[in-house]
């Protein structure tokens, strides 16, 4: 009889404990670790992305900028006006 009431409160303690850790306990909502993350994750992509903006600007300027800073193509160590 002793080993049937152990094991019935065990069972029942262990039952609890799942009930309440897929409840969250505190009611819902997003503790102080998961807004730390989800910043830490903002600053990750802004860092990332700022970099690759100021690429694709490069790469737009040299392509469709002015003319000044472009050498002439040379063929074979002639130029193409000869």
């Amino acid at each position: 009889m002793k080993n049937t009431l152990r094991i019935i409160t065990l069972i029942a303690i262990l039952h609890a404990s799942f009930a309440l850790a897929a409840d969250g306990g505190s009611g819902g909502g997003i503790s102080l670790i998961g807004w730390i993350f989800i910043g830490f994750m903002a600053v990750v992509i802004t860092f990332q992305f700022m970099p690759s903006l100021m690429m694709f600007g490069g790469m737009m300027m040299s392509i469709f900028g002015k003319e000044k800073n472009r050498k002439r193509v040379v063929n074979n160590g002639k130029s193409g006006n000869s």
